[in-house]
């Protein structure tokens, strides 16, 4: 009886260690989910430092975030976010939409980079709006796409991730502005007015990820663009407005 009672034991033990692993691991597997998953996305570079999640209480932190420029730009990197603060209602994570309580993104750094064909950022957001309008389309499509997920082991088409943010904030973004190639050597600098969006996907299906960056990139292109043309791009070009393309200082940031 003894030795019974020993193997249990001994299987509670093993299971208990292989599940502490699995959680002990769960941080590294969304590091590399949005390391892998982001950069075709917006068409760019994307690394994070760290990632701490509790599958108990579904909260986490993103680190170290940061997306890099495009091509033709010559900064270091367009969005730089110290630490994300992220909510997941646990008891969603099974179901068919994984429902997000809240995303808290805390002064982040945006790099505002303006070039003859437009701004990084205007040029991220659309990669990214571009990406999940292929997805919809394939989604709606029987047919193949590049865009569409690859099939599961089965053979079976894998189901896309459906998300639902009930809110997401911004706060304390640092915008630098630069216009490399069209006034050298200027630059200016200015922090953002608060983003506060809510219930993002709560209708239907919800959204993909690809789509809740897109809208995300969206918002921060577009108030970059209203900071940028109240002042601080708009005087920094001054003087540069003939070197831009046929729709001015109001088609370069995309307004």
């Amino acid at each position: 009886m003894k030795w019974i009672i020993r193997i249990v034991i001994v299987l509670v033990l093993l299971v208990a260690g292989l599940l502490w692993f699995g959680w002990s691991q769960l941080g590294n597997l969304v590091k590399f989910g949005i390391e892998q998953g982001t950069p075709p996305v917006v068409q760019t570079s994307v690394t994070v430092q760290h990632v701490s999640l509790s599958p108990f209480s579904g909260t986490g932190v993103v680190e170290g975030f940061q997306i890099g420029n495009p091509k033709g730009f010559t900064g270091p990197y367009a969005v730089r976010i110290g630490r994300t603060e992220v909510a997941v209602d646990t008891s969603s994570v099974s179901a068919d939409k994984v429902v997000i309580k809240h995303i808290r993104i805390t002064d982040p750094e945006i790099n505002l980079e303006a070039g003859l064909g437009g701004t990084n950022l205007k040029h991220i957001a659309d990669n990214a709006r571009n990406f999940a309008s292929q997805q919809t389309a394939a989604a709606g499509n029987s047919a193949p796409s590049a865009a569409a997920p690859p099939p599961a082991a089965d053979g079976k088409p894998q189901k896309s991730v459906k998300l639902q943010v009930n809110e997401l904030t911004i706060t304390g973004a640092k915008l630098s502005a630069s216009a490399a190639g069209i006034v050298p050597g200027a630059d200016a600098k200015v922090t953002l007015p608060d983003i506060h969006l809510t219930n993002l996907g709560s209708g239907g299906a919800g959204i993909t990820p690809a789509e809740l960056t897109a809208m995300v990139l969206r918002q921060v292109n577009t108030e970059a663009a209203k900071a940028s043309a109240s002042g601080a791009l708009k005087n920094l070009l001054k003087g540069g407005e003939a070197k831009l393309n046929p729709g001015g200082l109001k088609g370069l940031l995309g307004k």
